[in-house]
Formats: C-alpha cells, structure tokens, sequence
C-alpha cells in the first residue's frame, strides 16, 4: 500500500500535539550500582532504596527551579530554565545522597549527565538534540561525577570557572564533531559559592595532595608539583627529553606535562597528535591544544590507544 504525500501531510497533521521550543538544561541523573542493589537486598528493599534516592533527587529538583520530566527504572530526567539552576542542583543532589545516614550506610553514589540547548517540548515532555547530548554526557560519567559540556560551562557565571575542570574532546552519538565536556567539582565543599573562592589554605592542600605517576615499560615516574614549576616534563623522540620514546609516528618534542591552577595540564606539541583512552572508555584526541589529567588512563603517542602497544604510558592522577 502506497501513501500520497498528501495523504501522509493529513495524517501526520492529525496526530500533531501542541509543541514548544525552548532553550532549556537537561539533567539526568543515574543510580550507580542498582544491580547490586537487586542481587543483595532483593526486589522490594532494593526498590525502596532507589525510590528514596530517587525522591530526594526530585526535591533537589523543584528547590532549583526544575521540573522531573520522567523516570526510567533508576534514572530521573529533568529540565531546568539555565544552566547555573541545573548545576546548582546536580551538586545538591551528590550532596543530599551523601548526608542521607541510611544510603551513606549502604554506599550509594550517583552520576549525572547535563546540556543546555534548545528543545522541543511536547505533553510534558522534551525531544531534541539537547536531550541525546546530556544522556550521552551522564554515560561519560563515573560515580560521583558531575559530566556536561564546554557549551554548557559558557552559559554558567564566570564565578563557576573555579568549579569546573576540561576534560577534552569525546565523541557524542549523532553529532558529526567531537564535543568539548568539563566536569562540575562538587564534592570539595558544601556549596558552590565557597567552592568559587577557594583560598589560599585549600590551594595549599591541593597543592599538597597533588601528584601524577606516569608508567612506561614498567617503569614508573612521580611527577610532583614543584618538579614541574622548575622543569617541564617532555615526552618525545629527543634523547633530551624527560621521556624518550622513540617511535615512528613521535615527534622530537611530542608532548609535555605542566602544573597550573591545581591542575596536571598535557600539551600536545606533536604531528600526530596524543590519544588518551580514560579509566571510564571515554577517548580523546589531543593535537596541538591542551588537556587536564585526571583519574586514571592511558597515553600514546602519535597513534592510537590499543592493549597491545608497548610504548603505552598509563597515569594515574590526583589532583585539585
């Protein structure tokens, strides 16, 4: 049976429902670990757990300004009107798990994706581009992260800078380009306004606390924060560098590991460019521009991350 675009322009007029495009930041927040909850409690306690996390999500959600759209087995969709609301309440919603004696009890953790853009709003609910984005962010988050994108950050107040970190470029399901993604730091402080002015007490702790092991051939290197104000740290094919790795596809001077803000920065100097496969599978591509260490990974060095390279350089990372 054949239709007429005629006919199909009726039916598809006919089914049309009252619609809305707005700009709008989607949250989705994710119960770490609900398997287990399952298999150890079984199915009627595990499910009073996630109702209790999932309720205290959704106060969060309405202090902010927002509305829950949805939820799907142990995962809350929300909608705020901008970006400072959604963050606002991503950071309340990891701190009221963790001030909760009864889940902080049973070790739960949560995840949460986000993205601001426009979106097309339907019977209370929201379709678009902004809402694949901010699912794909929070599967890029781990356990108590708080993952969005560098679009996102710019519609934050410049206060915020202090609170997020870059962690590069990943690629996002149905977009043709990689997406810049930052993580929201929530869990230095308990509230975001401190969190902007640090101080000087918690710049020396982080400054303390801060170091980066580099592992190559299994030799391990300690990068500390004072090594790196006196000498950068340089990876390449030069027998001058810090690193010699001399293969093929490795400039002279490929990378370098620098210490600023806090923060282990990577800066690609190379042709081929620096791939970065992190402990979560997120992966990058860093060429000539910078990106922050974090957690844990692997590097390589004008080629791409595969297990059974012998020139990998894994890290492993704490800093502010």
């Amino acid at each position: 049976m054949k239709f007429k675009l005629g006919n199909l322009k009726s039916i598809l007029g006919n089914w049309s429902s009252p619609q809305e495009q707005v700009a709008a930041t989607i949250l989705f927040a994710d119960i770490c670990g609900s398997t287990r909850l399952f298999e150890q409690y079984g199915d009627v306690q595990a499910r009073l757990i996630e109702t209790r996390v999932l309720d205290a999500l959704s106060d969060k959600t309405g202090v902010h300004g927002g509305v829950v759209i949805k939820t799907i087995g142990d995962e809350l969709m929300c909608r705020f009107p901008d970006a400072e609301q959604a963050v606002q309440a991503a950071c309340d919603m990891h701190l009221a798990i963790k001030d909760d004696p009864e889940l902080a009890k049973l070790n739960i953790a949560i995840k949460i994706g986000l993205h601001h853009g426009p979106v097309l709003v339907e019977n209370n609910d929201v379709f678009g581009d902004a809402v694949n984005v901010a699912a794909r962010m929070v599967s890029l988050a781990k356990a108590d992260q708080i993952i969005t994108t560098g679009e996102t950050v710019r519609f934050l107040p410049s206060a915020f800078n202090y609170a997020t970190r870059n962690l590069g470029q990943s690629s996002v399901r149905g977009k043709q380009d990689e997406m810049e993604i930052a993580e929201v730091i929530w869990n230095d402080t308990t509230s975001l306004t401190q969190m902007a002015g640090i101080g000087i007490n918690q710049d020396l702790r982080n400054l303390l606390a801060a170091r980066l092991v580099l592992e190559y051939r299994g030799k391990p290197i300690e990068l500390l924060p004072e090594q790196l104000r006196s000498q950068t740290f340089k990876m390449g094919r030069w027998d001058r560098n810090s690193l010699v790795v001399d293969r093929e596809l490795v400039s002279r001077i490929h990378a370098a590991i620098e210490f600023r803000q806090g923060k282990f920065i990577l800066k690609d100097e190379s042709t081929n460019g620096t791939y970065v496969l992190m402990e979560n599978g997120a992966r990058f591509f860093v060429r000539r521009e910078e990106f922050t260490l974090h957690d844990r990974g692997l590097l390589c060095l004008g080629q791409a991350v595969k297990e059974d390279n012998p020139d990998l350089i894994r890290y492993s990372c704490s800093s502010a």
